[in-house]
């Protein structure tokens, strides 16, 4: 009796053993995944491509795809993620923004962010209401449109700002009555086609400068370079097989692009100048000058 109790004891030590261990693989195994958060932008399709195509599975980056540019800084906050791919101003926007750094530059928007509206500027300028302008708040959306009201300058008390994702905002139809809109490519090309003309874009804007990055926590970076390296790599093959093979690209990543068709895929692909092989003095400059830090970018 005595011995099979003692051998019911060793029997369980031996299991809840093998469960730790596995819980302990299991969990090591997780934490050295890298969680990066991202969203359809133009220049941030070769990574769902390289997920599409199979080619991040042996590596540990995991993308997790939103819509509201703002979730960015939640699930980073809250320890879901340890990067996110953003332009410099969701980075500003973030509380402790000290320890993320950019990795390696995506591109500068260069006409993809535009803000449209259902009337003229002589009409917003002779407005006697506030005219409800709908953008993303806490994000580009909001300095995009403060830069806006200075380069053309407007009086900013002639606008009533309304907080809305791009999801709500691409399901906006003209009224008569005035109404401006800050979007981006994939979802400007559904607001161009209901009508919405352009009023200034990155691409017209003197004093907006809007770069696309992947940011990460130093302290993920730290000895991982090389998988880091392998990543900016498979980023760059996805763009070869964008240029070399835009067709099949196009019918690989459709299922993120909200709608957009071939036609008008393409034409965004002229609206962003890429800078993943390249760093612009002026461009550093640029990132400086706001106090991003950019002494952990790859080569």
């Amino acid at each position: 009796m005595r011995k099979a109790r003692i051998l019911g004891f060793v029997l369980l030590f031996l299991m809840g053993s093998t469960a730790l261990w596995y819980f302990y693989i299991s969990r090591t195994s997780e934490s050295s995944k890298i969680q990066i958060s991202t969203n359809p932008w133009i220049g941030f399709t070769p990574f769902i491509y390289a997920q599409e195509k199979g080619w991040l599975e042996n590596t540990p980056f995991r993308f997790m795809w939103l819509v509201d540019l703002s979730d960015n800084a939640r699930l980073y906050d809250r320890g879901f993620t340890q990067g996110f791919t953003a332009t410099q101003y969701e980075l500003l926007h973030f509380k402790n923004k000290n320890t993320i750094k950019p990795v390696f530059l995506v591109d500068r928007s260069f006409g993809a962010d535009a803000i449209v509206s259902n009337c003229s500027m002589d009409e917003i300028r002779s407005a006697k209401k506030k005219i409800d302008v709908y953008l993303e708040r806490g994000s580009l959306n909001d300095d995009f449109f403060d830069a806006f009201i200075a380069e053309y300058a407007l009086n900013e008390a002639k606008f009533h700002k309304i907080d809305a994702s791009q999801k709500s905002i691409s399901t906006l139809e003209k009224t008569d009555s005035p109404m401006i809109i800050i979007s981006y490519q994939p979802y400007l090309s559904g607001l161009l086609k209901k009508g919405f003309r352009p009023l200034a874009s990155t691409q017209t804007m003197n004093t907006f400068f809007v770069i696309d990055a992947l940011f990460v926590d130093e302290k993920v970076i730290k000895g991982r370079e090389k998988e880091f390296v392998h990543l900016k790599e498979l980023f760059s093959l996805g763009v070869d097989r964008l240029r070399s093979d835009p067709r099949e690209y196009y019918d690989t990543i459709k299922g993120y692009l909200e709608g957009q068709s071939y036609d008008e895929f393409m034409a965004t692909t002229t609206q962003i100048e890429w800078l993943y092989q390249k760093r612009p003095e002026e461009i550093i400059r640029h990132l400086d000058a706001q106090q991003v830090k950019t002494d952990r970018l790859l080569p």
